[in-house]
């Protein structure tokens, strides 16, 4: 079976790489690059509720997220200028730290969606809002019901990208925002590591969006006003590199964690963050894309 991009339905691909048992295909058309075939949704359910997915997902949520709330106070008011207020979900919430910085900005009535239990249960706790721990597809949700709905490094972890933008087309309120942050393909990590980079982890990760692909595959789902752009570097990527460097490449990188732990609750570093980020949306070289995006008003 041909490799299909499911962001903008192009069948010309070329194959990139293999990285545990998983072909990676990189669209000739949009960019973006796609692990083919991919495994279902039942299959991934039951992939991040195993020991290993579930540590994988909670070592990611337990990791400070200062950095990320300059990026999360700028999207919320944009949702908040176009959208007003209302209901916000956010899916794939993990331990609720978003939720419980939307509560701070104001939005009150929110809800979140985590497929682990146990983060689900942590997210609940700090938060007090309904976590609903099922499949985003299969949770009961009401129609034209939500002004913003987002999704924090989640996107790529899905394996039916269109079906889920349809969903959540459908969930939005007339004049309502989604809000997408997902690893960038031409970010400056991808570029460099390839596809040795922490990011490429199947079948953790499925799709690695270009700007020009993640506008199509919201475009094909009626979204208007559509903005995307970069921002941040990953720390995770290059303290790691810097680890190895400095230890004459033994593997001993131990400390790089702490090393990372310690910059990102640093202020002068978020300063230095907020300065970078400018040359990064300029240059599409941020490892983070974010997108957003507005269903029409009647």
């Amino acid at each position: 079976m041909k490799a299909i991009c499911q962001l903008c339905d192009s069948d010309r691909s070329r194959l990139a790489f293999v990285k545990n048992g998983y072909a990676h295909f990189a669209c000739c058309d949009c960019g973006s690059l796609y692990v083919y075939p991919r495994p279902s949704s039942a299959e991934l359910l039951e992939f991040y509720r195993l020991e290993q997915g579930n540590h994988l997902s909670q070592s990611c949520w337990q990791e400070s997220h200062k950095h990320s709330w300059d990026l999360w106070k700028h999207t919320l008011q944009v949702a908040r200028n176009k959208a007003g207020s209302g209901r916000l979900l956010d899916i794939g919430c993990g331990s609720g730290e978003f939720l419980r910085f939307a509560q701070k900005m104001g939005w009150w009535d929110v809800e979140g969606i985590e497929v682990i239990p146990e983060i689900a249960d942590i997210a609940g706790q700090l938060t007090g809002a309904k976590i609903y721990t099922s499949d985003f597809l299969e949770t009961p949700l009401a129609e034209n019901s939500y002004a913003v709905i987002t999704l924090w490094d989640v996107i790529e972890h899905l394996s039916n990208v269109p079906m889920v933008l349809e969903r959540i087309f459908s969930l939005l309120k007339p004049g309502g925002i989604v809000i997408i942050g997902t690893v960038n393909q031409q970010g400056i990590s991808m570029r460099f590591f390839k596809e040795k980079s922490l990011t490429v982890m199947p079948p953790e990760h499925l799709t690695f969006f270009t700007s020009k692909g993640m506008r199509q595959a919201l475009k094909n789902q009626h979204f208007t006003g559509i903005m995307c752009w970069s921002c941040m570097i990953y720390l995770r990527e290059w303290t790691r590199f810097l680890s190895r460097t400095t230890s004459n490449n033994t593997g001993d990188i131990k400390d790089y964690a702490n090393v990372r732990s310690t910059l990102t609750d640093s202020s002068l570093f978020l300063q230095l963050i907020r300065v970078t980020n400018v040359g990064l949306k300029i240059t599409n070289l941020g490892d983070e894309l974010v997108a957003t995006a507005q269903k029409g008003k009647l």
